[in-house]
Parts: C-alpha cells; sequence; structure tokens
C-alpha cells in the first residue's frame, strides 16, 4: 500500500468514526425524546382517568338526585288523586 493510500484509508476511518458517533448521540436524543413522550402519555392517561372517575361520581349524584325528584313527583301526585277522590 502507498502512503496516499493509508491516508486516505484513514480518512474514510476518521469519517466513519464520526458518522458512529453521530449516530450514537442521534439514538439517546431520540431514547429521551421517546422517554420524555412516554411519561407525557401516561401523565395524560393518569388526568383522563381521574377526569373519568369525577365525571362518574357526579352523574351517580345526578341520578339519584333525579330519581329522588321522581320518587316525590309520584307521591305527591298519587296524595293529589286521592285528594281529589275524596
Amino acid at each position: 500500500m502507498t502512503g496516499n493510500e493509508l491516508v486516505s484509508l484513514n480518512r474514510r476511518i476518521k469519517e466513519l468514526e464520526n458518522k458512529v458517533e453521530q449516530l450514537r448521540v442521534g439514538r439517546r436524543v431520540l431514547m429521551r425524546l421517546l422517554e420524555k413522550s412516554e411519561a407525557e402519555k401516561w401523565e395524560i392517561i393518569n388526568r383522563l382517568r381521574e377526569e373519568k372517575e369525577q365525571l362518574m361520581l357526579r352523574n351517580r349524584r345526578f341520578a339519584r338526585a333525579i330519581w329522588q325528584k321522581n320518587q316525590e313527583l309520584a307521591l305527591l301526585s298519587h296524595k293529589k288523586q286521592q285528594h281529589v277522590v275524596s
């Protein structure tokens, strides 16, 4: 091998080593972004679960209140009919 070929091969080796290092850095950046994205996803999921539980609780309370009002209306309607018949 000539000196020119050795210099060319050494230059090519350095270029490839630099590309490998850039790929490593890029991989680390992508992994951090992926971890951050995953954490944000779980944060949103947990927040939505809490919101769902709150909505379900409010819905149950509202349904109970409506049920009670319907019972009161039925009772008043029954009393009114008894009063009219008497």
